[in-house]
């Protein structure tokens, strides 16, 4: 193996290292399971390897692995990976602290499976990540105003969501989706802070 290829063995064992862990928690708040999470970072990271020659050392690595992690994460859910597994609810837990840290988790997953794709994108690497949206806009290649507007119904559908879900555990019945602020163009300018 010549020098070239040490180094880039040894600059992508760093990276692998340094940021496999975010590459899972992001893949998990992009919608892919537990169970698979692991699976899909390794197939990301071979090919985060195979383009890591092109990466610009100047800029961040976290939004260029965030990038990769979103289609990694639309992949997943369009194939369907994750079809036929049955999840059990009814599982015992182990304690009660546990159980209150699912229960936020599952919360969480259920809040943002309630919006579309890019708005979850966007909401993901802003609000959960501090990504800052100009860095958002560069590696989604989509206009500035365009990912403040994304965070900001992502932000608004996201809290619907939670309401709908606090109103079900109340009632025990399921409140019917409505149409609304979370799902209309993405024009508008606001910023999102």
């Amino acid at each position: 193996m010549g020098v070239e290829a040490w180094s880039h063995w040894a600059e992508f064992r760093a990276l692998f290292e340094a940021e496999f862990d975010f590459v899972c928690r992001s893949l998990r708040r992009l919608g892919v399971r537990d169970a698979d999470v692991h699976d899909v970072a390794q197939e990301l990271f071979v090919t985060v390897n195979a383009a890591l020659p092109t990466y610009e050392r100047s800029r961040p690595v976290r939004p260029w692995l965030f990038a990769f992690a979103t289609r990694f994460a639309a992949n997943y859910r369009r194939l369907g990976w994750h079809k036929g597994d049955v999840l059990s609810e009814d599982a015992p837990l182990p304690s009660p602290r546990l159980a209150e840290k699912l229960t936020a988790r599952v919360l969480v997953a259920r809040g943002l499976d309630a919006l579309d794709f890019d708005k979850r994108v966007a909401l993901v690497m802003h609000d959960l990540e501090g990504i800052p949206a100009p860095e958002i806009a560069r590696e989604l290649d989509v206009p500035l105003n365009t990912v403040y507007s994304r965070v900001r119904l992502a932000r608004v559908g996201f809290k619907k969501r939670l309401r709908e879900l606090e109103a079900e555990e109340r009632t025990g019945e399921p409140k019917p989706a409505e149409s609304g602020p979370e799902g209309s163009a993405d024009t508008d300018e606001e910023d999102p802070r």
